[in-house]
């Protein structure tokens, strides 16, 4: 064999060496990806099935059927990239089809304590990011991610108007009117604050001014002869920032 027949084969042996090194690290790359797909794919079906079941209660039709479908959709991502699956990601599309199957109910009775509605709507805000990101993905249309962004602003407000509502009941228990009104009217203002009320807020707002004009009365006698009552009207401003921090 000649020298050039020699120096020939020594390229192509190489150039196939290097071939096969770049298509080799080509697979590992893709492996590496889709080994990330399949993590975030079944992170945000766990994520998802954590937030419909904390908020399942108080969520509408509509808002759960928007949760079990994108439960369906990262698994069917899943399935494509033939990852296997666990038991988080089967327990959410078995959430998925329940929510489906989901009929109008009645909301429970929202918490009323502060570190609770505080818990609540982190995963409420967590809901808002996910329906705007499925409308970036087009998984929604514009007015059906208006509308549930809408949903969700709501329940954070009703979250708010939970905890003063629960405040405002507890000072009434323990005969303290003014400390009652305080919170009344922080409700008041957080509904009046919202553009085009439903009308089950509307007979919120109606009731809380309802109680406000009782307990303003209340404070009437007591007025000439005490100045605990314009005391408590100037209630500690921690409640003014908790509600412009969280609500």
């Amino acid at each position: 064999m000649s020298t050039t027949s020699l120096v020939i084969l020594a390229i192509f042996t190489a150039l196939a060496a290097v071939g096969a090194l770049v298509f080799m690290r080509w697979q590992e790359q893709k492996r590496l990806e889709q080994a990330r797909l399949a993590v975030l794919h079944s992170d945000q079906m766990g994520e998802l099935s954590m937030i419909g079941e904390s908020l399942q209660a108080w969520l509408s039709v509509p808002m759960l059927h928007f949760m079990a479908q994108e439960i369906q959709y990262h698994g069917a991502e899943l399935t494509q990239l033939k990852a296997p699956s666990n038991k988080r990601c089967n327990k959410a599309m078995e959430d998925a089809l329940t929510w489906l199957n989901a009929t109008p109910r009645p909301p429970a009775r929202l918490p009323g304590q502060v570190k609770q509605a505080q818990e609540m709507r982190h995963v409420i805000q967590r809901l808002q990011e996910l329906i705007r990101t499925s409308h970036q993905k087009q998984h929604l249309s514009t007015e059906q991610a208006r509308q549930l962004l809408q949903e969700a602003k709501l329940l954070n407000v009703k979250v708010a108007i939970a905890v003063f509502d629960s405040k405002a009941t507890a000072a009434a228990s323990v005969n303290n009117p003014a400390q009652a009104v305080h919170y009344l009217k922080k409700a008041e203002t957080t509904l009046q604050q919202l553009s085009n009320l439903p009308d089950e807020l509307k007979n919120t707002l109606d009731n809380i001014q309802q109680r406000i004009a009782q307990h303003q009365e209340e404070r009437q006698p007591a007025a000439s002869g005490t100045r605990l009552a314009e005391g408590t009207d100037l209630l500690n401003a921690e409640d003014d920032s908790w509600k412009k921090k969280h609500f």
